[in-house]
């Protein structure tokens, strides 16, 4: 009698009663779902086998070996190490549009597009315009020395 054979007896009596049948680990019911850690350790070496089964039978002990298996999503990922972020920091990153997790590659690029953006030169044709240019620009060069000093540390 194969397991799968096992298994759909089993199956068939837990439809017809309605639960599952009481087994224990040594019942012969219950003996291919139960496997005691000593035979993982010691496989029996079948003589008959391939070598290429007979490496595919050591590979797997090795993976049963290792404990519990549990899905991927249920395994907790570490909490990244982050750098704790002064408050006048926090004001600066978020007035140049950066994103508090930003490398420092990533938010000098971002720099330098706000500054291209609000560069005076860019607003020649309107007076009002060339004003407001002038003061976030000289306030982005300000918010920059903060960031960058932060970076540098």
């Amino acid at each position: 009698m194969t397991m799968y054979d096992k298994l759909g007896d089993l199956l068939s009596e837990a439809l017809r009663t309605g639960e599952l049948p009481e087994t224990s680990k040594d019942s012969p019911e219950v003996q291919f779902f139960y496997i005691p850690k000593e035979e993982k350790k010691n496989p029996e070496k079948n003589e008959n086998a391939s070598p290429k089964k007979e490496a595919s039978r050591t590979s797997e002990n090795k993976k049963n070996q290792t404990g519990i298996r549990i899905p991927r999503e249920k395994i907790r990922t570490p909490a990244p190490i982050t750098k704790i972020i002064p408050e006048e920091v926090k004001k600066a990153l978020s007035f140049v549009g950066i994103p508090e997790n930003a490398g420092f590659d990533e938010a000098k690029k971002i720099y330098r597009e706000k500054l291209m953006y609000y560069h005076p030169d860019r607003r020649n044709d309107n007076p009002v315009l060339q004003k407001v240019a002038k003061e976030k620009t000289a306030r982005l060069l300000k918010e920059w020395a903060v960031i960058e000093n932060w970076f540098s540390n």
